[in-house]
């Protein structure tokens, strides 16, 4: 009986963990992420700053000088705290597509456009959706 636990705990210890049904808990990359609605053949994209946010160390990011956690299961993106709580996006690539309260695609799309700055704040002026 002794050896069949101690198999069994050998056996769940060598497995890999999934962090939660949606999939298996990762990182995007850190850096300063702008926000925009698509453009299309005649109009470029349209900047949409006050969704502007930067992604630093410990699965956080930086939005308005403020701190928030996120959280991103398989694809599904989440801000799990701070000014952006509660917002859901689908990571497509680069890409982060937002999703609205449906969970169906919204419009808003954001993308990487640089590295972390010293002072985690590079989105000055933006808000609290």
């Amino acid at each position: 009986m002794y050896r069949v636990a101690v198999s069994a705990l050998a056996l769940l210890a060598a497995a890999p963990a999934l962090a939660a049904p949606g999939g298996a808990m990762w990182t995007v990359p850190q850096g300063r992420w702008t926000c925009e609605l698509p453009g299309d053949a005649t109009t470029p994209p349209t900047a949409q700053p006050d969704y502007n946010f930067s992604i630093v160390p410990d699965s956080s990011y930086v939005a308005d000088g403020t701190r928030g956690t996120y959280l991103l299961l398989g694809n599904r993106f989440t801000m799990t705290s701070g000014p952006f709580a509660g917002s859901r996006f689908d990571k497509v690539g680069l890409s982060l597509i937002k999703l609205g309260p449906d969970g169906k695609r919204e419009p808003l799309r954001c993308v990487r456009a640089g590295t972390v700055r010293d002072d985690f704040a590079a989105d000055a002026g933006s808000a609290a959706q």
